[in-house]
């Protein structure tokens, strides 16, 4: 066995072993969803004794990415990787595969940066930061003013 094929099997091996550890607890996984300007704080207080600092929900936000293309994930290394799900990863994989290389059905390892490939229509989003807007919007629109006058102002 060459020490390429060992390293894609040691690999392999080390996210499936991931890979099960994170259904360990979802049948305990908290349902809902929440914004980052209004996190349930009593919530995590009352069930796990945690109150989250602003330095906390920052770091949070920063780290959560938007798919374009839907779906969502999150930054785990300064230098831009992000981890995020099989299914919002497939669309990516059949773009940059080829009739030679199918990622999808063989998967990719990149050993150094690079080695790796870019997806080249690939964005993500991040939430940097948010502002209440209400009061400028509701001020602009008059009384009488049509949905497009509305939209408009």
């Amino acid at each position: 066995m060459s020490r390429k094929n060992h390293l894609c099997q040691l690999l392999v091996g080390v996210i499936l072993l991931f890979s099960s550890s994170l259904f360990v607890g979802a049948g305990l996984a908290d349902e809902g969803m929440w914004t980052f300007d209004n996190p349930p704080v009593k919530q995590l207080k009352e069930r796990y004794g945690f109150t989250p600092t602003q330095e906390w929900l920052d770091h949070v936000r920063l780290a959560s990415v938007r798919f374009m293309d839907g779906g969502s994930g999150s930054f785990v290394s300064p230098n831009g990787l992000v981890l995020t799900n099989h299914h919002v990863a497939m669309g990516q994989l059949q773009k940059i595969s080829t009739a030679e290389k199918d990622y999808v059905a063989t998967g990719f390892y990149a050993a150094t940066p690079a080695e790796e490939l870019k997806c080249p229509d690939l964005e993500v989003n991040v939430l940097i930061s948010m502002e209440d807007v209400t009061q400028r919007v509701q001020s602009a629109v008059k009384e009488g003013m049509s949905e497009a006058e509305a939209l408009k102002a």
